[in-house]
């Protein structure tokens, strides 16, 4: 017999107090209707400052929980030893265009998004007219969603993109590389940008250097939020230039911060569907370029693919790829250690599986392939993975949140695979017959994502001290005599220490 756990919650949204309920399942509604068992809050959402909520987020369970299904001859753990300590405080992010509750911040904060990436500085906007002594526009700055996000301890990724007219290396690309006799009034302007935005209310702490820059400007609109710093002419495909950018920018936003973290601008790392490596060679010239020293993290994009079934994806640009975060984390480490810096932390900082329609079987292999993508980027030690984004219906719907705010299947899985995983640290694989997977440590137990390595379910005989057994919502799974079936829908194990 399944049992279910029913939980309640309510949702704040700015101007308007909304209560989402409904149930999940091991599959959810294809009307994407809202499940009822959500999940209790783990963080109080603060409102964005420029408008008052009508409510205070908080738990408000309306029902009792059903009894938590595990084997009857394993007891409850008795910790015995320190917790693993995480990497970090969690690999979990999101990305948003506005941090405010229209764009779902009480459903990241409730879904437990310690990251959140967003496009917050433009250059073009905020200098759009060199003067000396300069003259910058903060007042174009989204600095609400900048303070929301801090006050909901939430840690902003920063873009910093987009070059006025006045410093472009290739006229009207507004996407495109800054000239070098401009170099220096970037970092001026770096300089202060950091010392405005790392102090509080904003505690920005981290600033990425563009968006996808390994894309040469002919192949894209000159206002592209792609960052169009590639040189289809060079051997490197302008990875060298950018380097230089990196050298100057670097240094200034040290200067205005010691603690700032740096990011490459977002690597699209694309392949010609017949194996070219021009794009990737972008990120080597970087490192060619002596930009090693100047950057403090690897930030790269790994998307998959919807395969036309249930739980069928992949990317065909990287072979054998399904999410292609292994593969492309393999190919970054690759480079590093050639040049000297292995050492590097990395971030995937855009991810999702792309749906060309909004079909029910596309929706719900999105929500087969977050447990499997964080599983893979917690494997691979990266220091966060962000999904693209919490609303996105217009682009390939990879979206969490439909506009309406109502959460797609995607989301439930989503907020389990962060209850799960969240501060886990990675340990090996699984061995067990026909099954695929990773084990994690976290707290005093052991948390296993497990799915079928060829596609059939298989059926497996549980460890004595597992505790539960969750399917990809977190609700729980029936075991009979010891066993579960395991299938292309990836399922947890949390086993005691």
């Amino acid at each position: 017999m399944i049992v279910k756990k029913i939980y309640s919650l309510v949702l704040v949204a700015l101007l308007a107090t909304f209560f989402l309920t409904g149930c999940r399942g091991e599959v959810a509604p294809t009307s994407l209707s809202t499940p009822t068992n959500t999940l209790t809050p783990t963080a109080t959402l603060v409102p964005s400052p420029t408008s008052t909520p009508t409510a205070t987020m908080t738990p408000s369970p309306t029902a009792t929980s059903a009894p938590t299904l595990a084997p009857t001859s394993t007891p409850s753990p008795t910790p015995t030893s320190t917790p693993v300590p995480p990497l970090w405080p969690s690999v979990f992010g999101v990305q948003m265009f506005a941090v405010t509750n229209s764009q779902g911040l009480a459903q990241a904060v409730q879904a437990g998004a310690y990251w959140v990436r967003f496009s917050a500085f433009h250059w073009d906007k905020i200098e759009p007219v060199r003067t000396e002594p300069p003259t910058y526009h903060w007042e174009v700055v989204d600095e609400d969603s900048l303070q929301s996000a801090a006050a909901n301890g939430m840690e902003i990724i920063a873009i910093v993109q987009f070059t006025p007219d006045w410093a472009q290396k290739i006229g009207g690309a507004y996407c495109g590389p800054i000239k070098q006799d401009a170099l220096d009034e970037f970092a001026q302007f770096l300089q202060a940008l950091v010392s405005r935005y790392s102090a509080p209310p904003y505690n920005v702490r981290y600033w990425e250097l563009g968006n996808e820059p390994d894309v040469d400007p002919s192949l894209v609109p000159a206002n592209s939020v792609f960052g169009c710093w590639g040189d289809n002419s060079d051997e490197y495909y302008g990875g060298r230039y950018y380097a230089e950018m990196l050298k100057t920018a670097y240094p200034a936003i040290k200067a205005a911060d010691p603690q700032a973290r740096v990011l490459l601008g977002g690597l699209l790392l694309d392949r010609a569907s017949g194996g070219s490596d021009t794009h990737p060679r972008f990120f080597e010239g970087i490192l060619a370029g002596g930009g090693g020293p100047y950057f403090d993290i690897v930030s790269f994009h790994a998307y998959s693919y919807y395969g036309g079934s249930l739980g069928q994806m992949g990317n065909g640009n990287w072979p054998g790829a399904v999410t292609a975060v292994p593969e492309k984390v393999a190919f970054l480490r690759g480079v590093l250690e050639q040049y000297g810096y292995g050492g590097k932390a990395l971030m995937n900082t855009e991810s999702a599986l792309l749906c060309s329609e909004s079909t029910p079987d596309c929706l719900e292999t999105q929500a087969i392939y977050i447990p499997r993508v964080y599983a893979d980027a917690l494997a691979v030690g990266l220091k966060g993975q962000v999904y693209f984004a919490t609303i996105n219906e217009g682009w390939r719907h990879t979206g969490l949140l439909l506009h309406d705010l109502t959460p797609k299947p995607a989301y439930w899985a989503y907020s389990a695979a962060a209850s799960q995983l969240s501060g886990a640290r990675y340990q090996e694989p699984p061995s067990y017959p026909g099954i695929k997977g990773y084990t994690f440590a976290r707290d005093y137990r052991i948390v296993q994502v497990l799915w079928s390595a060829d596609g059939a379910r298989h059926t497996l005989t549980l460890p004595d001290d597992v505790l539960k057994v969750s399917d990809r919502y977190g609700n729980q799974l029936p075991v009979e005599n010891g066993q579960v079936a395991i299938g292309i829908s990836p399922v947890y194990l949390e086993i005691g220490r």
